[in-house]
């Protein structure tokens, strides 16, 4: 099955264009961001199938309506490991005392799965001297990531790396913070799997299920890797998703061209 051209075909089907205008502009220092990000953001955001494209609909809406609220998009300051690229962390809400670092999904746990570790990540030696916790206990964690099938743990365990990275060699900016690393994922609602063929539907709905419960089982393994090893007390992950946390934006007046373009329904 091809879900990649499925789900960007029922997107179309919807109403929309492949090519899709911004629904809400982002700033020019969050544009020059996007243009400098890992995957070329800035020209993928207006296909409408883009996670590229919600990510910043949804949270430059969110900053505009939440007074006091700044949102960074492309957040690449730390490499997780000694060598190597730096961490590409899709959005970074600062509010009040939170810093919220945001990983954002849209189709792309119903097309593709979870990354294999790079081998880097599962040698010691590799591992900065920053790192405070022993790279064993970060090698576990890699090798437990395996375990899941669609939902991309290993993306989120090297997140989890590079912030944990600048928290240990920035103290005085995180101390009095609260501070959340956060997979942000979209739901497809049964509105949106229905019109399929019923292997097709019922192939998505099962995937659904898996990626629901991979979710889950990711949440109680981040928070009791950072619990057990790192000595971090304002440090958290969530699992949540755009459905539920869509009436954020109900002051917005993008909020219901958002809802509606990326089917943000349950």
């Amino acid at each position: 099955m091809d879900a990649y051209r499925l789900l960007t075909e029922r997107l179309i089907e919807c109403g929309q264009s492949f090519i899709v205008d911004l629904i809400c502009q982002p700033s020019d220092a969050q544009m020059q961001a996007l243009v400098e990000g890992s995957g070329h953001p800035d020209s993928e955001m207006r296909q409408i199938n883009s996670s590229a494209g919600l990510a910043v609909n949804f949270w430059r809406a969110y900053e505009l309506c939440h007074p006091g609220c700044s949102v960074e998009f492309e957040w690449q300051k730390q490499r997780p490991l000694r060598y190597g690229r730096p961490a590409n962390i899709d959005v970074v809400v600062s509010e009040d005392d939170t810093v919220t670092f945001i990983e954002s999904k849209f189709l792309e746990p119903y097309y593709s799965g979870n990354e294999t570790p790079n081998e880097s990540y599962l040698k010691a030696s590799r591992y900065s001297k920053n790192t405070k916790d022993s790279p064993q206990s970060w090698i576990a964690l890699f090798s437990k990531a395996k375990e899941f099938k669609y939902y991309n743990v290993t993306q989120l365990c090297r997140h989890l790396l590079a912030i944990c990275k600048d928290m240990w060699k920035n103290p005085r900016f995180y101390e009095k913070k609260t501070i959340k690393l956060c997979s942000v994922t979209w739901d497809m609602p049964d509105g949106f799997t229905d019109i399929f063929v019923d292997d097709v539907m019922a192939e998505f709905k099962d995937r659904r299920r898996i990626i629901l419960e991979e979710a889950n089982r990711c949440e109680s393994l981040l928070n009791d890797f950072i619990s057990e090893h790192l000595d971090f007390q304002n440090l958290g992950f969530e699992a949540i998703k755009y459905n539920d946390i869509i009436g954020q934006l109900e002051n917005s007046p993008y909020y219901l061209t958002i809802k509606e373009q990326y089917y943000l329904y349950h």
